[in-house]
């Protein structure tokens, strides 16, 4: 290695031709004994000035311990050096005792939420891709709420529009059946910020859902009548949090629709507000898939009136709705609420970008088992066994995004076992279609 004498130690003068090989010839260094290091004990060559090893000067040690004078024609007797290493992976071969490059820690994982998703190589700086320029997209284009196994939903973008103005949110305890929170809003598309609405909207409610309901006397329709009571105080609770969400006073304030279903112990209460539905869907052919309350829309007005539900779908108004929430929100925003003791079978929550496309609660049981019987095929199990409330959900926005996708898509599913079905439904008044009803996105 290359020696680096320490800073202002005397250089001791070479020896001339004849003193090296004076009486000895040029062999005489062979027959010294080597000079060892005082500060680390290493050998060295009888002629070295400095230690190979750690560096301290030899010449001056060694005249210390011969007794030699030490003045100041000599400079000043050092104490030996001192190895000095820089942390482990910062070597320098400037540093004294250095032994060779030392590999560091390893840095931190590159993180992945970074990493282009258009072109697979750019990083996402400033909110492009350092290599494309694409910006990432945004997470609520496209997410997935899973609170418990039994539980979970989907919500998705869509193909056609350029912004996800659906929301879900769900909440449920681990236990199935216990009790869960299942919670959709659909922005209305002629409306401004309706993405914003719709998401503050769910959010508030969800967590007035998720309170514990006093029993009352401990029966199932004691708690259902609370449960009710509870769900036309998360509606109006989300009203003002739609009302609060855009402070700026617009043409067209930010609105949305509700649909939400609270479960506990397979006992289920739904209520909607505009035309996001809830559907029963159960196991047992014996006992009909239902929807659950009723759309406040002018195709359902249009419907019992007599018109033919296909026809009255998919009218030239079918998706005007009636009433929504918002701060033009007309005054009665009273929910249809319905209350049912659950068998086997799946509950669901949904937006009309998937509606649109299969909107018989009896095509959508049939197409919820099409599904369930693929992904058990696709796992070799029982269909009851193999179809998480995730992958079904997927399956559905698949559905629709396979028809046109039109609209944005939102998929909320838990499974139920149940014991025993009543149903009971109280559906509050709905108003006609009027000059300033709403087309729903």
């Amino acid at each position: 290695m290359t020696d680096f004498p320490t800073a202002g130690a005397p250089q001791p003068a070479p020896a001339s031709t004849d003193e090296r090989q004076q009486g000895h010839g040029s062999d005489e260094r062979d027959e010294l004994p080597p000079r060892e290091c005082p500060a680390c004990g290493t050998p060295n060559p009888a002629d070295s000035s400095f230690c190979e090893a750690c560096g301290a000067d030899l010449v001056v040690t060694a005249r210390a311990s011969a007794g030699a004078p030490t003045g100041a024609a000599d400079g000043p007797v050092l104490s030996s050096a001192t190895p000095q290493t820089a942390p482990a992976g910062e070597e320098s071969p400037l540093d004294v005792g250095w032994t060779g490059a030392v590999p560091g820690a390893p840095g931190p994982a590159v993180d992945d939420e970074l990493t282009c998703r258009a072109c697979g190589q750019g990083r996402i700086v400033d909110g492009y891709c350092d290599h494309c320029g694409t910006p990432p997209p945004n997470p609520r284009d496209h997410f997935v709420e899973s609170p418990a196994p039994w539980v979970g939903g989907v919500c998705d973008i869509g193909r056609r529009h350029t912004r996800n103005e659906d929301a879900m949110s769900l909440s449920a305890i681990e236990a199935p059946g216990s009790r869960a929170v299942l919670v959709v809003c659909d922005g209305v598309s002629m409306a401004s910020d309706s993405h914003i609405a719709s998401l503050a909207a769910a959010t508030e409610a969800r967590a007035v859902l998720d309170q514990p309901f006093p029993r009352g006397v401990g029966t199932p329709e004691a708690w259902a009548a609370t449960a009710g009571r509870a769900l036309t105080n998360a509606v109006a609770r989300a009203n003002e949090a739609v009302i609060a969400a855009v402070v700026e006073d617009v043409p067209n304030p930010p609105s949305c629709t509700f649909a939400a279903a609270v479960v506990e112990d397979d006992v289920v209460v739904a209520g909607n507000v505009g035309d996001s539905r809830v559907y029963w869907l159960p196991d047992s052919d014996q006992e009909p898939a239902i929807q659950l309350g009723r759309d406040d829309s002018f195709a359902q007005e249009q419907m019992a009136a007599g018109v033919p539900r296909l026809e009255a779908e998919t009218g030239p108004h079918a998706h005007s709705i009636t009433r929504w929430l918002g701060k033009d929100a007309p005054d009665d925003l009273t929910p249809h609420l319905t209350t049912m003791r659950a068998t086997a079978g799946w509950l669901l929550v949904c937006s009309d970008g998937l509606w649109n496309y299969c909107s018989e609660a009896e095509a959508l049981r049939a197409l919820l088992r099409g599904a369930a019987e693929q992904a058990a095929a696709t796992a070799g199990t029982d269909p009851t066994d193999s179809a998480t409330p995730t992958v079904l959900a997927q399956a559905l926005v698949d559905f629709a995004n396979e028809q046109g996708g039109r609209d944005n898509i939102t998929v909320a599913l838990a499974r139920l076992a149940g014991r025993g079905s009543t149903t009971t439904s109280e559906p509050a008044a709905t108003t006609a279609p009027a000059e300033g009803d709403r087309a729903d996105g």
